[in-house]
């Protein structure tokens, strides 16, 4: 059985001085940007003229199976590098004032030590192979003349801030006061772990912001530090993956999503110890797990790109759908999406995709995809696609029936709903039209692309005007209630559009009757406008919203 984690206090550069630590290699490199680092040389200056005790939160370390002189830094990289850049940046600023004996002390305490079986020196912090080389440069006193590499930055800026401190020799003792602070006085919460896992469960209970180590972080090293013999093909198949997402939590809704397409939900808090339970230990089921993860990344792109070649394999047309998901933020249905691509051939997987945005559509109309619910019901009817038990849309339709709204209330709540975003508004007019031509036997293939820049929405009854263009007061109140609702928004193409937005209804019905949009001519032909029209117009355009986005 390991030995129990070991948890203490300890201060920030007695780290540096009484023990041998690495960053390791699958670890990210440092990161930290040029304010982070002024923000922590003024906090200890700060604390120095105080003579106060600071804390600087929590390091955690793991006991180095491969490397048992070593211990590895699971969180607390980004301080930890930071103080032995600055105590180099000391010892170099004494060295430049002539106290050379000062500055050995420090190099041999802090930075350096003599190791007998090497018969040579080896640094004290070992940083990983994206650092290495610009950290031991500095070690040896030979600054790398390379202004963008990050630990170059971050000595530049201790100088710069060590120069201001110590201009001249007499002021020496400034710069010896700043490593005693650190040695005696920067105090960190220690825990050690006999091994790497138990490290980041430490890590993730200690630590729940990830200063230091994001989601994605974690499980990276988890899967590294399982992989073993497959740590090359494992590496690459993650980085391969990660560089599919400019940002990390990018990442982790990926990873999240796809876990619970095949497991069922897990939040964004819980989903590193879900899947380091889920994963297990041991090379061949990392390997199996991140070669499924690849697996599943094509699918996940092509969802958030409707242009993708991979709807190159399918007549079924899915680009409004996935743009739809993407202009309502859709996200809850992810996993099922999924699922079902993952699970389906191609085609009827696209016809699904189609069936689930008008799912969503309904259940946005009714307000059923706020908090957790939708979630969880998506992601159940994703474990019955995944498992078999759903191989048709009726089948899937019974995994999320309570979600989805029938015509009645469906049609009510189309009547009834408020305002509608204009891009969001542009996606269901060009829907209702499209079914609008359908009922009529007319093709839509001709239709301007309702998702260009060529294409804008204008408000019916203008949306600047006041009580005086109404009858009644009543009126007035019922036409702001209705300004910015489906009731009064039509398509009409850009270049109709130009000087029309606050213009009386008679003066747009012109343009109206240029348009490529049926629905919109339908409003040229109207000899004048009314919030009577209007409301009958809601109606009209909730019976065609039935159709449009069937219920089966």
């Amino acid at each position: 059985m390991a030995d129990p984690a070991q948890f203490g206090h300890d201060r920030l550069a007695h780290l540096l001085s009484d023990r041998l630590l690495s960053v390791p290699r699958f670890q990210r490199g440092y990161a930290w940007e040029t304010f982070n680092i002024h923000e922590f040389l003024d906090d200890l200056k700060t604390a120095r003229g105080e003579s106060q005790p600071y804390f600087m939160g929590t390091v955690v370390l793991s006991d180095d199976p491969v490397d048992p002189g070593r211990q590895i830094i699971v969180d607390g990289q980004q301080r930890l590098t930071t103080t032995a850049i600055l105590i180099a940046a000391v010892r170099d600023r004494l060295r430049d004032l002539g106290k050379s004996e000062p500055a050995e002390v420090i190099d041999r305490k802090f930075l350096k030590t003599f190791d007998l079986e090497e018969e040579d020196d080896v640094t004290r912090l070992k940083l990983n192979a994206e650092n290495l080389s610009s950290y031991e440069a500095i070690l040896s006193g030979n600054v790398p003349a390379l202004p963008k590499d990050p630990i170059v930055q971050c000595y530049r800026a201790c100088m710069d801030h060590l120069n201001d401190l110590a201009p001249a020799v007499a002021s020496y003792r400034e710069l010896i006061s700043i490593v005693t602070h650190l040695d005696n006085s920067v105090q960190v919460l220690l825990a050690v772990a006999s091994g790497l896992p138990e490290a980041y469960v430490i890590f993730e209970t200690l630590n729940d912001r990830g200063a230091d180590l994001t989601t994605a972080d974690l499980l990276k090293n988890y899967l590294f530090s399982q992989s073993k013999t497959y740590l090359d093909h494992v590496e690459q198949q993650w980085s391969k993956i990660a560089a599919e997402f400019d940002k990390p939590e990018d990442l982790v809704k990926f990873i999240r999503y796809e876990h619970s397409s095949r497991e069922g939900k897990v939040t964004t808090r819980k989903l590193y110890k879900v899947l380091q339970s889920s994963i297990g230990r041991g090379p061949r089921r990392v390997r199996d797990y991140v070669s499924q993860l690849e697996g599943s990344l094509d699918s996940y792109a092509a969802l958030k790109e409707p242009d993708s070649d991979f709807w190159g394999h399918t007549d079924v047309d899915v680009r409004d759908s996935l743009l739809a998901f993407r202009r309502f933020g859709f996200e809850s249905s992810m996993p099922l999406l999924l699922a079902v691509l993952n699970s389906w051939e191609i085609t009827p997987a696209a016809k699904m995709i189609n069936k689930i945005a008008g799912w969503s559509v309904r259940s946005w109309f009714a307000g059923r995809l706020g908090g957790g619910t939708a979630e969880e019901v998506f992601c159940e009817a994703a474990l019955r696609v995944t498992s078999g038990q759903a191989r048709t849309q009726d089948q899937v339709l019974d995994a999320v029936r309570k979600l989805i709204p029938e015509d009645q209330e469906f049609r009510r709540s189309v009547i009834t709903f408020g305002a509608v975003s204009t891009g969001r508004a542009k996606y269901l007019l060009s829907q209702l039209e499209r079914q609008h031509l359908a009922v009529r036997g007319l093709n839509s293939e001709a239709q301007p692309d309702w998702s260009g820049k060529s294409v804008s929405i204008e408000h019916v009854i203008a949306k600047s005007s006041t009580i005086e263009n109404f009858g009644s007061r009543s009126e007035f109140e019922r036409f702001q209630a209705v300004a910015n609702s489906l009731q009064n928004y039509t398509l009409l193409e850009r270049t109709l559009n130009r000087k029309l937005e606050d213009r009386p209804f008679k003066e747009k019905t012109s343009a109206y009757l240029q348009s490529k949009f049926h629905l919109t001519r339908e409003l040229g032909s109207s000899d004048g406008w009314s919030i009577s029209a209007s409301d009958k117009r809601a109606e009209d355009l909730a019976n065609l919203a039935v159709k449009a986005w069937p219920y089966r």
